[in-house]
């Protein structure tokens, strides 16, 4: 299984719905609505999601907005349930979901007004390529706006490969390295808000509802999270203490634009 199909597999397992709803991230649209904020979105605007997930977010600013918005996911559990949802909510005019990978987007260059990824960025595991595509499909003056799990520390290439893809952190990085990532593909203006409280409110309804960070990777579907030689979840789980240990995630909200 490939860690995109890995990443696939975690998130229609439901295992976060009940800590993230249906956002399924941090901040919730209370964030989403900042991101918008932040990229000027108005009712002329064509917007790309990235991992649109349950497409919350594209109907949230199509609603709010009155923008157009296409969702993108590799999950087509996800696209067929958001292309019912649209229906049923006779958006289909302005709101479209279509399968797509955040590395190889298939829309033509200079498509788009925004775009859009809301912690899923850190789950691409080739970063320069998806930023270029980004770029690419970005029309001039357009803007990327991401907000996604950072981190505040160091972590060792080999804490990194103990620690699953398909959860984020293993692919998460610090803002600078975010930023100068984007800058070498040719976005400039970077733009960066801290929203680590939203992070760590997860992490405290985390321990209400599961008791420890231990008991809900434990709990999690075999495989996604766990080390592939390990015959039970404790290393996974011990590098996971050490990651959070040393590599001290937050949240952060990300904007660069294309000149």
């Amino acid at each position: 299984m490939t860690i995109k199909e890995e990443a696939v597999k975690l998130y229609e397992s439901c295992v976060f719905d009940q800590l993230l709803g249906e956002t399924l991230r941090p901040g919730g649209l209370k964030l989403t609505a900042r991101l918008a904020e932040v990229a000027g979105i108005s009712s002329n605007y064509l917007v790309l999601d990235i991992a649109c997930g349950k497409g919350a977010t594209a109907f949230f600013l199509a609603r709010e907005y009155g923008c157009r918005v296409i969702g993108i996911d590799l999950s087509d559990k996800m696209i067929s349930s958001c292309r019912t949802r649209a229906e049923e909510k006779k958006v289909t005019g302005r709101v479209s979901f279509l399968l797509g990978d955040g590395e190889n987007l298939p829309f033509r260059d200079s498509s788009f007004d925004t775009v859009i990824s809301e912690c899923s960025f850190s789950l691409l595991p080739n970063k320069e390529i998806a930023a270029r595509d980004i770029r690419r499909v970005l029309k001039s003056g357009g803007k990327l706006v991401m907000t996604d799990i950072i981190l505040k520390g160091e972590v060792s290439k080999e804490l990194r490969s103990q620690v699953s893809f398909a959860c984020c952190l293993a692919g998460a990085r610090r803002v600078e390295e975010y930023i100068n990532l984007f800058e070498r593909v040719g976005l400039q203006s970077p733009y960066m808000e801290d929203y680590s409280h939203e992070l760590r409110k997860v992490a405290y309804q985390l321990g209400i509802t599961f008791g420890s960070i231990d008991n809900f990777l434990a709990g999690l579907p075999a495989g996604p999270c766990q080390r592939k030689e390990a015959e039970d979840s404790t290393p996974s789980i011990l590098s996971y203490q050490e990651f959070l240990r040393l590599g001290r995630p937050g949240y952060a909200l990300v904007a660069m634009s294309k000149t």
